[in-house]
């Protein structure tokens, strides 16, 4: 695919870390800079770890 790249799970995870801030701002580089693609799927294991792993999902 030209010009564009999909995105891991990871990459996204990693831009909530806090214990890892070389990570972190790896991660904010990549999202800020080209075409980027997120699948489904990658959106709901994001969803998934920041709801039981990070508890950032809100108030429920």
């Amino acid at each position: 695919m030209n010009g564009g790249a999909f995105l891991d799970t990871n990459v996204l995870i990693y831009t909530y870390s806090f214990t890892e801030p070389g990570k972190q701002a790896l991660a904010r580089n990549i999202l800020s800079g080209g075409q980027i693609f997120i699948s489904t799927q990658v959106l709901q294991e994001l969803a998934n770890v920041l709801n039981k792993n990070l508890k950032l999902a809100g108030d429920r």
